[in-house]
């Protein structure tokens, strides 16, 4: 009857699986910018305000290139290159508008009459020593266009926002052909949708080498430790099932697997093998102990199978605490992962039940050599964990005070940029990008008039702008500054018949308002509106930065708001930084916020899972104690190897502290079944440490082969998800096999 059950049991399991195909068809990856912003913010709400005033949605849908020709832009075979690859991109599909020297006109008035020219005319070389006196003595061009050292050109062009995956292709592949096709000495190619696609390729490809490397390492443990390649296989099929069932989860409820999502498969196949070998070897064990197949299966499912889903509880409370925070992909990845330890969960009980019943006894059980190898070690152990327990607590001390020192000197700190793989080119082209040009992060500031009476319509109000921005340019290092200022200026410019040293703002009133009037009947109607509100109390000032990190922008924001006090300025105006780079930083700040938050509830629920295994409240310490310090030491190593605290590596603690606390509920487990024995506390914990010791050393490995499958990321961030964990795992390792028992004989006090 009971093999029967279990054939229906494989024969279900293994037609959902099937059906899993349908939806993992579809399964999408992605890297989208915007879904990194903090949801419910009040930044992000002033942010999409701003960008609804201002009509400024498509400005971060950028694309620069630029061109660098060694002998100087005025040669007119590079001119003639520059302006057919600007033709070549205004007609590309999902292509809105292109900025190009080659295609700017020269407005001016002459006798009243509205005249242009091209501000390079290419087709007339003897005009060029003229059209290069002319370029490089307006900064309203120089600044934007043409990079410092007058060998390269860029262009600037900006893409429909909302692109599919194969659209992105087809406008990169398209410009780099032409570009390749037009032969220029040098090119740099940066753009938003650029990075979104690397980012997309790189996670596929790390997917990939995740998977093979944590299953080749897990198959190497199980067989060590099995002994037999026959048994390594259900495990192995369990694992990808899991992993199959959860990604098809995520399919089915139309997410896409992105940078921290991607971490999914290793982290399932290890956790599960966790229980797995929990399982196992409690299986093993007894049947050892002379019991029957089905004895012993009953009598470890009985035993074990609570504990293995306690510990399934903890792990998913860490995963799921992740829901606290405010970015989506962060609290994407908890909901599925917790809900993706329960399915691997209800899998692994499942198909072992199973698959013991229908196979024959291991043949590992008849193997003892090995198993008095792993007694006699772990009888030294404890023996010298005992005898020693008093230094052993005091170099835990200094160790943890040592730890909670260097953990203040983690910094908050990071930049888009630092993910991507350091030989990636992207880099180079944005560090070119960043030397011969303004850089390559928006840089956005609204500027408020407080008393609504008084507006930017005023010419005065536009000096205070001025002054603003010549801080911004000069001591903060914005570049490309675009603002109503600088439009008034052209206007002033051009009826002022294209006299260079006519930039500057109007002398009066008068001209002002003519000017403005003036602008509305031209094509720079729209950019005013995109700079000025229409009542005047509100203006746009928009700019690029280097990539900066969270750590030097702040140092610009604290020096402006110096400035700007000091100036007196906030008595009349009030300012405030927004922009997608504004809001990225944010989110790195939210998730570091949500931190201690996660951990205490973790804790809370740990706590409570350990009081109702042995129903006494100092076994709140001796859980405490052993998974807390782990948590220190890897802060410690963060703060040791300069990492800093970021969107990723802010989620490692919660992770951390649910997967660590496993062995310490299995431990717990095993002690309360021996203590039912009638068996003295002393006696009781050495007959634990001796038979769960084995299966909380393995168990570690495997888990430490699954983490440390992240050391082949490509990305940074995973990479240091990996090492941290497997940092933490091996310290909680060493707690469990020297704190744990020592504190459960100083505190545990049984109840008669």
């Amino acid at each position: 009857m009971e093999k029967i059950k279990s054939r229906r049991i494989i024969f279900v399991l293994l037609l959902l699986t099937i059906f899993a195909f349908i939806p993992l068809r579809s399964l999408r990856f992605e890297f989208n910018i915007e879904k990194l912003f903090p949801r419910d913010d009040e930044d992000l709400a002033f942010f999409q305000q701003f960008q609804e005033q201002f009509e400024s949605q498509q400005d971060d849908e950028f694309i620069l290139i630029g061109l660098k020709n060694n002998s100087g832009i005025f040669k007119q075979d590079f001119l003639v290159k520059t302006d057919s690859l600007t033709k070549f991109i205004v007609k590309l599909d999902n292509i809105i508008k292109v900025y190009s020297l080659t295609s700017t006109n020269l407005i001016y008035f002459q006798n009243e009459e509205v005249n242009a020219r091209p501000l390079l005319r290419i087709t007339q070389p003897g005009l060029y020593t003229a059209d290069s006196i002319y370029l490089f003595a307006s900064n309203e061009y120089r600044d934007l266009l043409v990079s410092k050292d007058g060998k390269s050109i860029a262009i600037a062009a900006f893409n429909k926002r909302f692109l599919n995956d194969d659209q992105k292709d087809r406008i990169l592949n398209s410009i780099r052909n032409k570009i390749e096709q037009l032969k220029f000495d040098k090119y740099h190619l940066t753009a938003k949708i650029r990075v979104e696609r690397i980012y997309v390729k790189e996670i596929q490809k790390n997917l990939a080498i995740y998977l093979i490397i944590s299953l080749s390492l897990i198959s190497i443990t199980l067989f060590i430790l099995f002994k037999s390649i026959k048994t390594i296989i259900t495990p192995l099929l369990i694992v990808a099932v899991s992993i199959m069932w959860t990604l098809a989860l995520i399919a089915l409820t139309g997410h896409a697997l992105d940078v921290i999502s991607s971490l999914l498969p290793p982290i399932l196949a290890a956790i599960c093998m966790s229980d797995i070998i929990h399982i196992s070897t409690h299986y093993i064990e007894n049947l050892r102990a002379g019991l029957s197949k089905k004895e012993a299966l009953t009598k470890t499912y009985r035993e074990i199978g609570l504990a293995t889903f306690y510990t399934c509880c903890t792990v998913a409370t860490g995963f799921f605490t992740l829901g606290i925070t405010d970015i989506i992909p962060i609290r994407n990845f908890g909901f599925f992962a917790g809900t993706g330890l329960f399915i691997a969960y209800g899998i692994t009980m499942l198909t072992l039940h199973a698959f013991y019943t229908l196979s024959p006894i291991p043949k590992i059980v008849y193997e003892k050599k090995a198993e008095h190898r792993w007694s006699r070690f772990l009888a030294f152990s404890f023996k010298n964990v005992i005898r020693h327990k008093y230094l052993i607590l005091g170099l835990i001390t200094i160790v943890a005070a040592v730890s909670v020192y260097l953990i203040t000197k983690i910094e908050i700190n990071s930049s888009l940029l630092q993910e991507i793989p350091k030989k990636n080119p992207v880099l180079d082209d944005y560090k070119f990008m960043e030397t011969d040009f303004a850089g390559t992060r928006p840089f956005e500031i609204e500027l408020a008039r407080q008393d609504k009476k008084s507006t930017f319509f005023e010419l005065q109000n536009l000096k205070t702008v001025e002054d603003i921005e010549v801080f911004l340019k000069d001591s903060c290092g914005v570049g490309n500054l675009i603002s109503p200022v600088s439009l008034f200026k052209g206007a002033n410019k051009a009826f002022r018949g294209g006299d260079t040293a006519s930039f500057r703002l109007p002398q009066s009133q008068q001209d002002l308002n003519r000017f403005y009037e003036a602008i509305f009947q031209t094509e720079y109607a729209e950019e005013m509106r995109h700079y000025l509100s229409a009542d005047g109390t509100r203006l746009r000032i928009s700019g690029r930065l280097p990539n900066l990190t969270i750590k030097e922008f702040k140092k610009i924001a604290e020096k402006f708001e110096e400035f700007f006090t000091s100036k007196s300025y906030d008595k009349a105006l009030s300012y405030q930084f927004t922009g997608s780079a504004v809001l990225l930083d944010k989110a790195t700040y939210s998730l570091t916020k949500n931190l201690f938050t996660g951990i205490i509830i973790d804790a809370i629920i740990i706590a409570l899972i350990a009081f109702l295994l042995l129903r006494h409240w100092r076994i709140l310490i001796i859980v405490m104690i052993p998974n807390v310090i782990p948590l220190l030491i890897m802060g410690a190593a963060m703060a040791m190897l300069n990492i800093n605290l970021k969107a990723d590596t802010s989620v490692i603690f919660a992770i951390a502290f649910g997967i660590a606390v496993d062995d310490t509920i299995h431990f717990l487990s095993r002690l309360k079944l021996e203590l039912a024995k009638g068996l003295s506390l002393p006696y009781a914990i050495k007959r634990t440490y001796l038979s769960t010791g084995k299966a909380i050393i393995v168990t570690t490995i495997v888990l430490l082969s699954g983490f440390m499958t992240l050391l082949s990321s490509s990305f940074g961030g995973a990479f240091y998800i990996g090492l941290l964990i497997s940092v933490c795992l091996f310290t909680a390792l060493l707690m469990e096999l020297s704190v744990t028992p020592i504190l459960i004989l100083l505190f545990y006090k049984r109840k008669h």
